[in-house]
């Protein structure tokens, strides 16, 4: 592995939550080059780790314009060309009216309120879940 790799590797803010289950955070504003960025990092991974589902968290993205919102599509359209669903969650109410107001049409694209509805629903498609242990 060289330097580049290294580097790339360190700076890859995907986590892997579980097998075939991979977590991307998205904080901050969304533009052009960083979207781009967002794109290979995830279609990277992806490839390195054939894993089935992406969750992109946008909880921390402040504004979303219709720019934003067409990256977040092709995002979405590329993994899944890669046999990768992206599950988009942490959609707040002023993101979703901003949406609606934009008209931008999500398509076919999963989304969810919270990490965790977008994890379980992963699970789910996968065949697994998860069960609380009652110990006495």
């Amino acid at each position: 592995m060289d330097l580049e790799q290294l580097e790339k590797q360190e700076n890859n803010p995907i986590n892997v939550l579980w097998d075939d289950v991979l977590m991307l955070p998205v904080i901050g504003m969304v533009d052009s080059k960083r979207a781009q960025d967002i794109m290979d990092i995830m279609l990277e991974e992806i490839e390195r780790t054939s894993s089935q589902f992406v969750i992109m968290d946008v909880r921390g993205v402040v504004v979303v314009d219709s720019a934003v919102a067409n990256h977040i599509v092709k995002i979405t359209k590329a993994t899944s060309l890669m046999g990768c669903t992206t599950i988009i969650s942490g959609i707040t109410p002023l993101v979703a009216q901003s949406l609606v107001h934009l008209g931008i049409d999500l398509g076919d694209i999963v989304t969810t309120a919270r990490v965790s509805d977008a994890f379980s629903l992963a699970l789910k498609k996968l065949g697994l879940s998860i069960v609380k242990n009652e110990q006495s």
